[in-house]
């Protein structure tokens, strides 16, 4: 019996014995794996867990500043900040940000496109991502309904800010351009932390673009005590941002609104200079369109129609838009002649409708021909043969010089990014941009502002006002740019008789612009027709009679300008372009709109000076 105890113990002992050592294996291996998974967590780990930890509880956001105001030179607001309530997601505090749009979108409509959009704007990686912009500008009931909502919904975080207004709308779109969302090429071409706000906008044309930096301001910063649903529990510490800078611009809107008004349905532009310091008062384009739509994000139809519109209403047609000057060029050519001693202001020419040059015939505008003229004659009655002659002796190299003293063919630096500088052609440049060599005939062309001789209406202003001055005068929009360029030098002893010449184009009875004279008490206004052909006029079509415009497709009509000035006993004051785009006739559809215009700015300025 008591071996056979004996025997059962040690059996059992040897048992428990396995036993032991097979469970104390097992828990060794536990906690071996639990401390290595422990030693994870809070050795390698625990930085990105606390952190992530912090953020749960504190949170940092900038702040928006607010953006600058733009304003007229009598301080009229024409670019501001109005309240907007705002919705944004934070995707860290989401656990699906489809649901949460899908709530969202119960009181603030949304397409199934735009929640797509807005979903792929979250980071893979929900914890590395920042709030998006839901809607910017939802209506106040919207806002107060998603508030009610803020705890059924995830990551909700509504906030008041500012959303940008255009008050006039189509009457500055060219010249303020619009603010819109940031977009990637935004953020790699500037790394200013404001921009990573998800409500920031961004300036995108015209002043909005150009002074961006100085309208933007710096953001501030928020730190802020949050709850799971990232829902603000108490502010901890506040730095204020910094608003941007208010712009004051030389625009004056009196003038801008005639300006745009006479323009009308055409598409064309109208720049007024004051001539005195370099102020552009008028910058007008047309068709215009409303900067207000760009703002939170324009939709496709609208944008389809405004892009592949004929007239193009998205270009500024003052900075932008290239056009031959034609006759009114003449006034630049005759300085020329003049200053390099070929003519005299008596020296006459003999126009018989046509001037003959190496086998070509190059025709004037009045098929008869004006007979004798001299300079002034010429330019009142824009004969074309004179002013190929002068081309001629001028050759095309004295052409380009003089044309770039008087502002062609420079980009004006008035902080709008979309300016161009047109093109003042030589032959150097024809053969480094088309491998082809300079004819002599495209000196003649060149010699009555035809052929590839392309200007902007500002430029063309610009022009005009060197002209009547003198002085090399520099547009500018805002007063702490520059008034004159004092690398150029102007023929001042010679442009006195440009001045009579242009003053005969309105005043005298041969005048193109005859009837467009201004009412006498003002005075005078000078100036030189334009009409410019778009398409070539066959030696067929010349003998049975030139088609009329009104005929023709509106693309393939000619452009009608005008350029002119007052002729003040002090000096000149204001300097104008008037570009008609396929508006036939200078004459008739140019100068009298320059006309009214004039008469318009001339006797504000008397009001003024009388109160």
């Amino acid at each position: 019996m008591t071996l056979g105890i004996d025997h059962w113990r040690s059996q059992n002992r040897r048992t428990f014995s396995r036993r032991s050592l097979l469970l104390f294996g097992v828990q060794t291996a536990s906690i071996m794996v639990l401390s290595g998974w422990y030693y994870r967590l809070q050795v390698l780990r625990g930085h990105r867990y606390r952190l992530l930890a912090d953020e749960n509880r504190v949170a940092v956001r900038l702040t928006e500043p607010p953006r600058g105001s733009v304003l007229d030179r009598n301080g009229s607001i024409i670019a501001a900040n109005h309240t907007s309530y705002q919705v944004m997601l934070d995707p860290r505090l989401l656990k699906s940000p489809k649901e949460a749009l899908e709530k969202i979108g119960l009181i603030v409509p949304m397409t199934d496109e735009e929640k797509q959009q807005l979903l792929q704007k979250i980071h893979p990686d929900a914890l590395l991502s920042k709030p998006i912009l839901v809607r910017d500008g939802v209506t106040w009931e919207q806002f107060a309904a998603l508030e009610l909502q803020r705890n059924n919904i995830e990551g909700l975080i509504t906030m008041v800010g500012d959303h940008r207004v255009y008050p006039y709308g189509p009457l500055f779109a060219h010249l303020t351009g619009y603010v819109g969302r940031v977009s990637k090429k935004d953020l790699a071409r500037d790394d200013d932390p404001t921009l990573s706000i998800a409500t920031a906008k961004i300036g995108k044309t015209g002043i909005e673009a150009g002074f961006d930096k100085r309208l933007r301001g710096a953001h501030g910063l928020r730190e802020i005590e949050v709850d799971a649903l990232g829902k603000e529990i108490r502010a901890l510490a506040n730095r204020e941002a910094k608003p941007g800078d208010t712009i004051t611009m030389t625009l004056d809107i009196q003038t801008q609104r005639k300006a745009m008004t006479l323009l009308g349905q055409e598409a064309g532009s109208i720049c007024v200079i004051d001539c005195r310091n370099g102020d552009i008062l008028a910058l007008a384009s047309t068709p215009s369109f409303d900067p207000n739509a760009f703002v939170g994000g324009i939709d496709q139809d609208t944008w389809n129609a405004l892009r592949d519109h004929e007239q193009t209403p998205l270009l500024n047609k003052s900075v932008r838009g290239l056009f031959s000057p034609g006759s009114t060029f003449k006034g630049i050519v005759l300085a020329a002649a003049l200053a390099e001693g070929l003519i005299d202001e008596r020296t006459q020419i003999y126009c018989p409708g046509f001037y003959e040059f190496a086998g070509n015939r190059f025709h004037c505008w009045k098929k008869y021909g004006h007979g004798k003229v001299d300079s002034v004659a010429a330019m009142a009655e824009s004969c074309d043969v004179y002013f190929y002659e002068l081309g001629e002796k001028l050759g095309v190299d004295r052409l380009a010089r003089y044309a770039r003293r008087f502002g062609l063919g420079i980009s004006f630096d008035i902080g709008i990014p979309e300016i161009t500088s047109g093109l003042v052609p030589t032959p150097s440049w024809k053969l480094r941009v088309h491998g082809e060599r300079w004819y002599p005939g495209e000196t003649i062309n060149m010699s009555i502002g035809q052929g590839k001789l392309l200007t902007t209406p500002l430029q063309m202003a610009v022009m005009t006002a060197r002209l009547a001055t003198g002085k090399p005068l520099l547009p500018r929009i805002t007063q702490d740019q520059p008034s004159w360029d004092n690398n150029v030098t102007l023929p001042q002893d010679h442009l006195s008789t440009c001045v009579r010449g242009m003053n005969a184009v309105v005043n005298s009875p041969r005048g193109t612009a005859k009837s467009s004279f201004i009412d006498p008490s003002l005075g005078q206004m000078a100036g030189k027709t334009g009409t410019v052909q778009v398409r070539r006029i066959t030696e067929a079509e010349r003998r049975t009679g030139v088609r009329e415009n009104k005929e023709l497709p509106w693309k393939l009509r000619d452009h009608a300008m005008f350029v002119g000035f007052d002729m003040h006993p002090s000096g000149t004051r204001y300097a104008m372009s008037v570009v008609v785009e396929h508006g036939g006739s200078g004459s008739k559809n140019a100068a009298p709109l320059a006309k009214e215009l004039m008469e318009f700015i001339l006797r504000n300025e008397n009001k003024d000076v009388r109160s």
